[in-house]
């Protein structure tokens, strides 16, 4: 197995980004907090939120021609050019709505309107949102529903159990890229390419919303038909969704006004706002990569950023595991039970799925707020969870999800906690 990355970011950059988010150790009415419930919201940069509330109030409409208007034009231009760099969508379409999730149940429902009779693959780790999707659609428009068992000790999607339902008459393959519940990371380039290669006719479709700000994305090498994320779950603002397209995909029947291209997913005028966050967010990545490399290239800083994002992350949960001399980590602790993470190792996306012997999940995410830490609890009665947890044997986790930001302290603090209350000391 790959050794996991323990080195944090040097402490000037580590000041640096933390510098960058609002509410980082408070909560907004002023309480001291520890905010590790990123993968259900996420920090926000402080500098998207301003070009979100710079660009809201500027009344001007983008398609007129005078001075403000051109400017916030190419404001929506730039922002257009950084969510292709930021997925490197060398072709295909950039589509925005108002939630990923409502993007993903129109990309899944045009490629089966669109297609002869035939089975649709998921898996059963899906979200709600691709998963419903394709039952949807499935049941619409005469398409049978296979859905790929996940492993329980991993969390994860082994790629035979998808490859075994997929044929000639498959249709659409949706695979998502990383759980929000068991935190498993799919190696989507090798899982399409293995798909294409029983069946290269297959749409192949990735849930990328938990797995966009942990690492990098590239549709054009993974060679897929669409995909989806959430700014607000990458350090943005809510109210936004982005997808990617392949011309295939784009081209295929879909609401769109009439006079425009066949491959236009935009239906009335953008909001330049969202444009403008983004373009911070993509921003904030880069300077992370100029960092350690001496780039101009916006992409090849996206990557590098992203990269070094991601090894941040996996030295805070190797921390989270193992602790330190000064604090032990949620393996040493009685009472503790740590799922998923000992077989995926650095496959392992910065979600730490736990259970206490002693103490059931809501009552642990309790004893939490009341230390100002805020985690959450990931349970069957919630019909978000209620599929997955049954996938993979668990009736409920208590889920921890810091980000990049977060610092050597911020973990010792939870691990502190944790284990006052795994001792019955709190």
């Amino acid at each position: 197995m790959t050794k996991r990355n323990t080195e944090f970011f040097p402490s000037d950059l580590g000041n640096e980004i933390a510098s960058q988010f609002i509410y980082l150790n408070e909560d907004p009415a002023g309480n001291k907090r520890l905010f590790f419930e990123n993968a259900g919201g996420s920090l926000r940069l402080k500098a998207a939120v301003d070009a979100q509330s710079k660009l809201s109030s500027i009344p001007d409409c983008p398609e007129r021609t005078h001075d403000i208007a051109l400017e916030i034009r190419e404001i929506i231009k730039q922002g257009e050019r950084d969510i292709r760099l930021f997925l490197n969508a060398k072709d295909g379409t950039v589509a925005a709505s108002l939630t990923a999730s409502k993007l993903m149940f129109e990309m899944v429902t045009v490629i089966a309107s669109a297609s002869e009779k035939g089975n649709i693959v998921t898996t059963a780790i899906e979200h709600p949102s691709s998963f419903d999707a394709c039952q949807l659609a499935s049941d619409w428009f005469g398409h049978e529903l296979r859905v790929a068992d996940a492993n329980p000790a991993s969390g994860s999607i082994p790629l035979d159990h998808i490859l075994e339902l997929i044929d000639e008459n498959t249709v659409m393959a949706s695979i998502i890229m990383t759980s929000n519940i068991t935190g498993a990371m799919h190696d989507i380039h090798t899982y399409a390419s293995a798909i294409r290669e029983k069946n290269p006719a297959v749409f192949i479709v990735v849930d990328a919303v938990q797995g966009a700000p942990h690492g990098p994305i590239d549709v054009n090498s993974w060679g897929i038909d669409a995909l989806n994320i959430a700014p607000y779950k990458m350090f943005g603002n809510r109210g936004i969704g982005f997808a990617y397209l392949s011309d295939r995909v784009a081209c295929l029947p879909h609401h769109r006004l009439l006079a425009t291209p066949e491959n236009n997913w935009s239906v009335g005028s953008p909001t330049p706002a969202h444009y403008a966050s983004f373009s911070k967010v993509i921003d904030y990545i880069c300077r992370i990569g100029a960092y350690f490399i001496n780039s101009e290239d916006r992409r090849a800083l996206i990557e590098e950023g992203m990269n070094r994002i991601h090894l941040q992350e996996q030295a805070i949960l190797h921390r989270l595991l193992n602790g330190s001399e000064r604090q032990p980590g949620t393996k040493q602790m009685e009472n503790v039970n740590v799922h998923f993470e000992e077989i995926n190792g650095v496959n392992q996306d910065l979600i730490l799925a736990l259970t206490f012997d002693n103490l059931s999940c809501t009552d642990v995410i309790l004893k939490y707020g009341e230390q100002g830490i805020l985690v959450y609890a990931r349970e069957s009665t919630s019909h978000y969870s209620k599929r997955i947890l049954n996938a993979v044997s668990l009736d409920a986790i208590v889920r921890v999800s810091p980000i990049h930001c977060h610092r050597e302290e911020d973990v010792d603090r939870f691990l502190e906690v944790t284990e006052g209350i795994a001792a019955g000391q709190i």
